[in-house]
């Protein structure tokens, strides 16, 4: 049995401990580092050699048998299955680029591969990274996962590199991505509609006598309301926040969030007519930490809404008004819409990834009075004092 391990894992990564501990066990074995009788470290080896408990090794292992990669028969070590030894209707392979994975990537995935592996379909993942920024694509994990047939590719986001590479390749794919047409060559799209919910939050703004709106986003390819804001009349102006990275992607995300709402309260600029959109779960909770430090309170200062991930939330004493989407949904809906096309050999045309609105307590129907104009006042009055 090797007791190197090809991988290990990292507590700052957005996969939970299973997930990182499956995904480098089935690289292992699809790569090569394992072949098909060789023994693997059992649940409780692993244990030490990751720096995990054993509760994460054993489902990790267990997903492993699930799939089909995996045997395990008592008293005997975990070895390699000859993975024709189980007959699987199809085989599909989720591609992601490596910075892509996040809470809500991470989420769909599992769900993704649960509704695949119920309706009788192999899942793997493979990552595409590169090697230095700005590079070329590193396709070699993904080759690996290629190197049996392929039925479908899921491409998580709008790459046009992946895309290519697969079309080279001739392996039928589909995209999650946030784009307006299918892209050349795809068999079908699951499109990601970030502003479905857009007019609900514009409605909301009206409703609450919103003036002014104040942008806080830190990638392009998030929700952009402004277009809608400004065609309800409502002028729009856009904080401009820059993450560090140095110490992790959400720590920085998180860090501009706060910094970016400090400068915001800071300016005396906030007031009931003025509406506060975070276009990230974690820029959201650094803007929400800089509002509690500036003793501010949504909606009797200003008006406040975020957009979200449910189950990652992030929590607020008032319910947040949010834009949210649903990553287990959103899964379970790319599944079905796999599986339709290995049966019937055509990908659905109306399937979508949509948040929902949901109105909250950070909101609310507040026209300026006279009462709120007084405490509107009063704040500026303490910043510029």
């Amino acid at each position: 049995m090797k007791t190197l391990l090809p991988f290990s894992v990292n507590k700052n990564d957005a996969r939970s401990l299973v997930d990182q501990v499956a995904d480098g066990l089935r690289q292992g074995i699809v790569g090569g580092h394992w072949r098909v009788g060789d023994e693997i470290p059992s649940s409780r080896e692993l244990c030490p050699m990751l720096g995990v408990s054993r509760i994460v090794t054993s489902a990790a292992l267990e997903r492993l048998v699930a799939e089909g990669y995996v045997l395990t028969r008592h008293g005997l070590p975990p070895t390699v299955r000859d993975r024709a030894a189980r007959q699987w209707r199809g085989h599909v392979v989720l591609v992601y680029p490596q910075g892509d994975v996040d809470y809500f990537p991470t989420m769909f995935a599992e769900e993704l591969r649960l509704g695949l592996n119920r309706a009788g379909y192999l899942f793997t993942r493979a990552s595409v990274d590169r090697a230095v920024e700005g590079g070329p694509c590193d396709f070699s994990l993904l080759d690996a996962a290629l190197s049996r047939s392929v039925d479908l590719a899921i491409v998580f986001d709008n790459r046009a590199a992946i895309f290519r590479h697969l079309s080279a390749r001739k392996i039928p794919y589909a995209a999650v991505a946030h784009c307006r047409t299918t892209p050349d060559g795809a068999v079908g799209m699951t499109r990601f509609d970030y502003e479905a919910a857009v007019p609900e939050f514009v409605a909301a703004c009206r409703a609450a006598g919103v003036r002014n709106a104040v942008v806080l986003r830190w990638d392009s390819m998030m929700c952009d309301a402004a277009p809608a804001l400004r065609a309800a009349g409502i002028a729009v102006r856009a904080v401009p926040v820059k993450p560090d990275f140095s110490h992790g992607k959400h720590i920085g995300v998180e860090a501009a969030g706060y910094e970016g709402f400090a400068r915001l309260a800071a300016s005396g600029r906030l007031s009931p007519d003025t509406v506060v959109f975070v276009t990230d779960d974690y820029l959201a909770r650094g803007a929400l930490s800089a509002m509690l430090a500036a003793g501010l309170r949504p909606p009797e200062d200003f008006q406040f809404a975020v957009w979200a991930n449910a189950g990652l939330g992030p929590f607020f004493p008032r319910e947040l008004s949010r834009m949210e989407t649903d990553p287990r949904a959103a899964g379970t809906a790319a599944a079905a819409a796999a599986i339709a096309y290995l049966e019937t050999g055509r990908y659905p045309s109306d399937t979508a990834i949509r948040p929902r609105w949901f109105p909250g307590e950070t909101m609310g129907a507040l026209l300026p009075t006279e009462g709120n104009r007084k405490q509107s006042t009063a704040i500026d009055s303490n910043r510029k004092g």
